[in-house]
């Protein structure tokens, strides 16, 4: 089998099946290209048989403005999907290493069905909240922090880029902005219980 299924949810559309390479690093590639950039997932419900259904998102929607997409349903109705949304199938052991496994065709159409029901339409001008724009590293240990990211202009003196993905540190001899879809970006660090601001 040379492609699997996922399902795709854009902004303002339905959801849709969506046909990504069964090889893990040309499949890796094609969802930073349909994210439009890094990406981070979370496991959304196990589906049977040791198989899970995990969400990917553009890990950096917020700062880059992307629309409102989707809401998740109550109790979590506050939390939006921004950007375009993949829903992929992966094996609970070896999914990391792997990479995605096929969702048949009939079980997309139960899962798209579903996800339209579950994750309500968002009218498109919703925005953020004040939260999503705060991540945190570190969680649980003495290096825990918090910042969120401030859009500048490309820092003067670039000397090169480093990385390989979509996000790239600029390298001008401080390496504290990086550079998405020709903009860029600096952590700002943000006060929290365990790294109060001084």
């Amino acid at each position: 089998m040379s492609t699997i299924n996922a399902i795709l949810i854009e902004p303002g559309k339905e959801p849709v099946i969506c046909k990504l390479s069964a090889d893990i690093d040309k499949q890796i590639e094609e969802i930073a290209t349909i994210l439009d950039g890094n990406f981070a997932s979370s496991r959304l419900f196990n589906v049977g048989n040791g198989i899970s259904l995990h969400i990917f998102v553009n890990d950096l929607a917020v700062p880059l403005g992307l629309p409102a997409n989707r809401r998740f349903p109550a109790p979590d109705d506050h939390e939006i999907i921004f950007g375009n949304a993949i829903f992929l199938a992966l094996d609970d052991e070896t999914g990391d290493e792997q990479g995605a496994i096929d969702i048949p065709e009939d079980i997309c159409t139960f899962f798209m069905e579903n996800l339209d029901k579950s994750l309500p339409r968002c009218k498109g001008d919703e925005k953020p909240d004040p939260s999503a724009e705060i991540y945190t590293e570190g969680v649980g240990t003495a290096e825990e922090r918090s910042f969120k990211w401030q859009e500048v202009e490309c820092p003067p003196n670039v000397t090169k880029y480093i990385g390989s993905g979509r996000v790239k540190i600029v390298d001008d001899g401080v390496c504290d902005v990086i550079q998405i879809n020709g903009r860029y970006f600096r952590q700002i660090t943000v006060e929290n219980k365990k790294t109060p601001l001084q």
